[in-house]
Formats: C-alpha cells, sequence, structure tokens
C-alpha cells in the first residue's frame, strides 16, 4: 500500500507538507504543489480519509434520505443533488428508507455516527423528532421542524397554472389527487391554490388524499379505479405525473377520450409526462435550481453561516 511516506520521498519534500498539501492548511509554492500532485498520480496514492476526517473535523460526506428513489421525482432531484455536491468536493451517501420510519431512524443513525457533515431530508416519516439529529439538516420539499430550513418550489405559482389550464378548458367537474394531509410539505400550497381558482369561478372541486408514503404505480392504478368510479361525471383530474399517468390510463382503457372526455394535467415535468400517449401536460419542477438551493443551504450551515431565512421558494421549470 502506497502511503503519505512513499510521496513524500517521489515528491522531494516532508510528509508535513504532503500532509499540508492534502488538507489544504497553509502556504505551499506552486512548485511544491506540483510536485505532490505527480507524485500521487505516479503512485496512485489514495488519502485516508478517516485520518483526515480526524485532522479535518470534515468527512466531505452528505447524506440524502428520501423515501422511494424509483419515484420520478426523487430520481430527478437524487441525480442532480449528486452531481452538485460532487461540484463542491462532496460525495453523497443515499439513503432509500422504503417508506419505512424504522429504516428511516436506523438511516439518521448512521449517518450521524458516521460524522456525515450534513444531511439533506426529503422524507416523509411523522413521528421522528428532526430536530434532535446532530448534524446540520436541510429539509427538501418537507416541514420537518421549525428550527429546519425547507427549500422547495413555488407551488403556489404551479397551483394558479395549472387551475388556469382547467378554466381555459372550460372543464366543470375535477378532482386533484393529493397527497396526505398528515405530511406537513409546501406542495400543500398548489392544492390551496388550486381549490381557491377553481372555487372563484364555479368550477366542482374534488380533493381526493392518498394514503400516507403512497409512492408504488401499482396503488395508483387503484386510485384512480376508485376516483373514475367514486366521482362519476369528471372532465378533469390534476395530481403529480405518476398519479396523472395511472388516471389517464385507466380512462383509455375505460373507451374514454383524452383530453377531450377527461382532462389529465399532471405536475412535476417528469420523464413519464413525455413518455405517454397522448402526452401528459405537466407543470415542471426545476430540479438543477432544487439541488443548487438545497446543497447551498446545507453548506452554509455546515460551514457555521447563519441563514437569511427558513424557507427557500425555488421558481418552476420555464
Amino acid at each position: 500500500m502506497v502511503t503519505i511516506t512513499d510521496v513524500a520521498r517521489l515528491a522531494g519534500v516532508s510528509k508535513n507538507t504532503v500532509s499540508r498539501y492534502l488538507n489544504e492548511r497553509g502556504y505551499i509554492s506552486d512548485k511544491t504543489r506540483r510536485a505532490i500532485a505527480s507524485a500521487i498520480d505516479e503512485l496512485h496514492y489514495q488519502p485516508n480519509q478517516i485520518a483526515r476526517s480526524l485532522y479535518t473535523s470534515r468527512t466531505n460526506l452528505v447524506g440524502l434520505v428520501i423515501p422511494n428513489v424509483e419515484h420520478p421525482f426523487f430520481a430527478a432531484v437524487t441525480s442532480r443533488i449528486e452531481d452538485e455536491l460532487d461540484s463542491r468536493g462532496y460525495k453523497m451517501i443515499l439513503c432509500n428508507t422504503l417508506h419505512s420510519t424504522r429504516k428511516e431512524r436506523q438511516y439518521i443513525d448512521m449517518l450521524t455516527a458516521n460524522k456525515v457533515d450534513g444531511i439533506i431530508i426529503g422524507s416523509h416519516s411523522i413521528d421522528i423528532d428532526y430536530s434532535e439529529v446532530a448534524a446540520p439538516v436541510v429539509a427538501l420539499d418537507r416541514y420537518l421542524a421549525d428550527d429546519i430550513p425547507v427549500v422547495a418550489s413555488d407551488h403556489a405559482e404551479g397551483g394558479r397554472i395549472a387551475a388556469q389550464a382547467f378554466i381555459d378548458r372550460h372543464c366543470h367537474k375535477v378532482a386533484q389527487l393529493v397527497a396526505s394531509g398528515r405530511v406537513r410539505t409546501p406542495s400543500n400550497l398548489r392544492h390551496e391554490a388550486f381549490a381557491n381558482a377553481m372555487r372563484l369561478n364555479g368550477i366542482t372541486c374534488i380533493t381526493h388524499e392518498l394514503q400516507l408514503n403512497q409512492f408504488q404505480y401499482s396503488t395508483y392504478i387503484e386510485t384512480a379505479k376508485q376516483v373514475l368510479d367514486e366521482y362519476p361525471g369528471l372532465d378533469g383530474v390534476f395530481s403529480a405525473d405518476p398519479v396523472a399517468v395511472a388516471v389517464q390510463q385507466e380512462a383509455l382503457r375505460r373507451g374514454m377520450c383524452v383530453p377531450d372526455d377527461l382532462f389529465v394535467y399532471g405536475y412535476d415535468g417528469t420523464y413519464l409526462a413525455e413518455a405517454v400517449y397522448p402526452q401528459l401536460p405537466s407543470i415542471a419542477q426545476d430540479y438543477s435550481a432544487l439541488a443548487r438551493q438545497v446543497v447551498e443551504v446545507l453548506l452554509l450551515q455546515i460551514a457555521g453561516d447563519a441563514l437569511e431565512r427558513l424557507e427557500y421558494v425555488v421558481p418552476l421549470a420555464k
């Protein structure tokens, strides 16, 4: 195994100089930096991250806790958060809770035990006290605690945009399918904005609540069947992309014409909206901007800097 001593010998410098180079501490001339970098490349030296973290009090690791990486929203935002962290010298540990409070607690314990520099939480457990987590925490589209910052899209604007689409279609009776009310999330703002706009325009709006942590597509098909059975006469449905796709699929199976008989409108702007036929109109979240904002807020906390506010609203994609 190549050691720091081997690097120092080849570069013609002391071990302390190599250590300062690796930990970015103190002055080192450009000539010496080039010599050390060349020696590291030639020897394929891999620094001892555990020892380095003890010296710097940083691991350059960030945990991302989400409920289901297969869900299109979480898949899209996860890839961009990983890219954003990588561009800033951090590595990401992905924790996929699969809707389990037990797994989520275990992941948080594991992350804090391994001294990650910070944690981004986009999961939806409702009986965990996140304010007791030792590491800096940022919430992704989720209200975790009064003192934990949250980053989310401009959902209220999304609700208004969607409502206008149904108004322009001259819909009379619509349903919006929403996440469980037991979860405190900024995305509820879009449902409030949508329902208000429907009411002001004399359109009947039914709000149908999904089960807690309902993320599997097979359950969305069952929900679609239930909604179309329980609310006859619907001419519009608004929901997140996977649920909207399930509704559209079930409507077509029943011989309905989309969008003439049933206008289905999605939210998130994931690949699903373009993958189905007819193509699903959908409001797109700006995943790159979301990732950039959530990482910036977390890094400010890691650095010990004061935050300007506790809620950050990211504009929707153009």
